[in-house]
């Protein structure tokens, strides 16, 4: 079998400002592998991420994509790192001659060119689905099972409306005579699955960076942050303090609309969406993952998908055979009890907007 290798581009995009870097790049052949050694550079109390990415013509593989072993992902600065990838598993006749590949070398907390700001996610098992003693429980959330990720940046705000335009200046997040929902900081929404894969593509040409939407078990996993209650607070009375819910201020303003016969009994000050960043943020750090919002995730909806998934790694469910559906997470400044919560499903057409559904990013390392 013939080896190709080419050594020809290799792209290092590192990000000195943050105080990580890396120098010394070199790439050797050993055997079945190729070897990218390297320092990184930077504070030693400050772990870096470190990733891998594949061009090939228009195809564009990332880390997860590939077999790869050694100093890859969270990593602590230092020389003499290595990453060795077993080529033939990901490209069996060889490296084709026109690949070029890029390392990546990020901070934790990760700022992109256009101001989006995310934050790494370590990878880990926990157990996804409803707590069998949740009374909200739907049986779409069941069976809870066991799931592992691997790490992974994911935003840590929903994208706005400012960042949203940048694409498209003409979209209109809406709103009516009770709110406005179109304000540059609140989350973007009337947006469809499809309309944000656009964006994704745009980002790419923006920025050279791999966007997607996080699997539905990566943003549960984002959203508990090693909680296993199904809510953030203990008492309904403190849940404005964590998100933007339904709740006596909406219902008092919308009740006529009879949008939800339920409401949290506390104010958290908005009737529609508000600013990002406006709640506590989880043990991630991360923001509005319950409320605000509702996100779309990449998944395909299914009843009992959750059958499929038990053990498995980096779990994502597509089956356009089965349903056209895409997942909905996270709940919603419309809705009371039953959709916020950590572990409640939701579902919408790709093609369709809601006033009520957003989304946030997943960053590929």
């Amino acid at each position: 079998m013939r080896f190709v290798l080419i050594i020809g581009t290799i792209l290092i995009i590192s990000i000195k400002a943050f105080g990580v870097g890396y120098s010394n790049p070199q790439v050797k052949r050993d055997g079945n592998y190729l070897v990218f050694y390297y320092d990184l550079d930077g504070n030693p109390n400050q772990e870096a991420v470190v990733g891998l990415q594949i061009r090939v013509k228009n195809r564009i593989y990332t880390t997860r994509n590939l077999h790869l072993e050694g100093d890859i992902g969270l990593t602590p600065p230092g020389p003499n790192k290595r990453i060795y990838w077993d080529v033939f598993k990901d490209f069996p006749n060889g490296l084709p001659k026109d690949a070029k590949w890029s390392l990546l070398v990020r901070p934790t907390h990760y700022t992109n060119p256009l101001g989006m700001k995310f934050v790494y996610i370590p990878g880990g098992c926990f157990e996804m689905g409803a707590n069998p003693h949740d009374k909200w429980a739907q049986k779409d959330e069941k069976p809870p099972h066991k799931v592992c990720l691997s790490g992974f940046f994911i935003g840590q705000y929903e994208v706005t409306n400012r960042q949203y335009n940048m694409f498209d200046p003409k979209h209109d997040s809406g709103g009516g005579k009770l709110y406005d929902l179109s304000k540059p900081n609140q989350p973007v929404v009337n947006v469809s699955w499809d309309e944000i894969q656009k964006f994704i593509k745009w980002l790419y040409t923006k920025t050279g960076e791999v966007y997607r939407l996080p699997t539905e078990a990566e943003w549960e996993y984002a959203a508990r942050g090693g909680l296993k209650r199904d809510t953030y607070w203990d008492d309904a009375k403190q849940a404005c303090k964590y998100a933007n819910v339904y709740d006596e201020t909406a219902f008092e303003k919308l009740k006529r609309y009879k949008t939800s016969k339920v409401h949290f009994p506390c104010k958290d000050g908005y009737i529609g969406t508000a600013p990002v960043g406006s709640f506590l943020p989880n043990s991630f750090g991360l923001y509005d993952m319950i409320g605000n919002a509702a996100e779309w995730c990449y998944d395909t909806y299914y009843a009992e998908a959750y059958k499929y998934m038990k053990n498995a790694k980096d779990p994502v469910y597509l089956n356009p055979y089965i349903s056209l559906a895409k997942v909905i997470r996270g709940g919603n400044w419309l809705t009371a009890y039953r959709y916020n919560r950590l572990s409640a499903r939701s579902n919408y057409l790709p093609g369709l907007r809601d006033d009520f559904i957003g989304f946030r990013l997943v960053l590929e390392p």
